[in-house]
């Protein structure tokens, strides 16, 4: 009887253990993984900025084709930001995002008809980034 209680009881203490263990590790993760996405969110965004100075000096440049594909490239980080923002709930973020894509497309258009305005409409994009990324 007592070899029973014993065990029982050295059982007992080995599952208490393990959830302690467990839930200790999960609690790292959580930020760990917080961490992740905010270095992601970052890298996206970082990403984006460099495509649109990038087609800048290609629009100052009068190199039209060139600023267009780094518009172009510039879109798919701006949309994963975009949307991590959406999932985040962070509405106003999202919608700065929403008006640098905006100018991005406007640009995009500009630099296709050969319209070096495309070079402002690429600087406000750069802008609603800013904007955005400071709320």
């Amino acid at each position: 009887m007592a070899r029973l209680k014993l065990l029982l009881m050295f059982v007992v203490i080995v599952i208490v253990v393990l959830g302690l263990g467990f839930a200790w590790g999960a609690a790292g993760r959580v930020a760990a993984q917080r961490a992740v996405d905010e270095t992601k969110q970052q890298l996206d965004l970082a990403e984006a900025r460099g495509k649109l100075l990038e087609a800048r000096v290609s629009l100052y440049n009068v190199n039209f084709g060139d600023a267009q594909r780094q518009l172009d490239e510039a879109k798919t980080p701006l949309t994963r930001a975009r949307d991590r923002f959406q999932q985040d709930d962070k509405r106003d973020a999202a919608e700065g995002i929403n008006a640098a894509l905006a100018h991005l497309q406007e640009a995009q258009r500009l630099a296709g008809r050969l319209d070096p305005n495309a070079n402002n409409q690429a600087n406000e994009a750069l802008k609603a980034i800013q904007v955005a990324t400071s709320k």
